[in-house]
């Protein structure tokens, strides 16, 4: 299996719900990473990543989520305590990542370690830009994910 996977969720074209893709375009733009992290915008493609969930051994995934929180929240939730928080569907990709989740467990092929970094949408409509709420959650999204790499760069699995 390979290292660790940065993996950028959501759909561009409605808003906040795509907080993932941007906070992975951050972070591709404004760090450099080792070659152990592989960086991938996984949009909305839901079933199609479960090889992804195969391949590597730690994922970290950044995405909107529906939680009864100010717009902007941004939460961070490991392994077992994703399924929770994704049981509220925000979007249609939940659904397939819950079932990517149980897929690749189901094959015995489940990555070690899975973090999910959640930030509360205030607007999820037709529309490019993320609202000013979740723009501004972005530093923190981009801190934490720094962090989470950190931890897992300095103990291999």
């Amino acid at each position: 299996m390979d290292d660790i996977l940065v993996l950028g969720l959501g759909n561009l074209l409605l808003g906040d719900e795509a907080v993932g893709i941007h906070a992975l375009r951050r972070l591709m733009s404004e760090h450099q990473y080792p070659p152990e992290i592989a960086m991938v915008d996984g949009g909305t493609l839901g079933l199609d990543l479960l090889p992804l969930f195969q391949q590597y051994q730690r994922i970290l995934m950044i995405d909107a989520i529906a939680l009864e929180q100010p717009p902007g929240t941004v939460q961070l939730y490991r392994d077992q305590d994703i399924h929770a928080v994704l049981t509220s569907k925000l979007s249609l990709h939940h659904l397939n990542i819950t079932d990517v989740l149980a897929l690749a467990a189901l094959l015995g092929q489940s990555p070690s370690e899975i973090v999910l970094i959640g930030v509360v949408p205030e607007c999820i409509e037709l529309k490019l830009e993320l609202s000013p709420a979740v723009a501004a959650s972005l530093p923190k999204v981009l801190e934490t994910a720094t962090s989470v790499l950190a931890d897992w760069l300095s103990n291999p699995v």
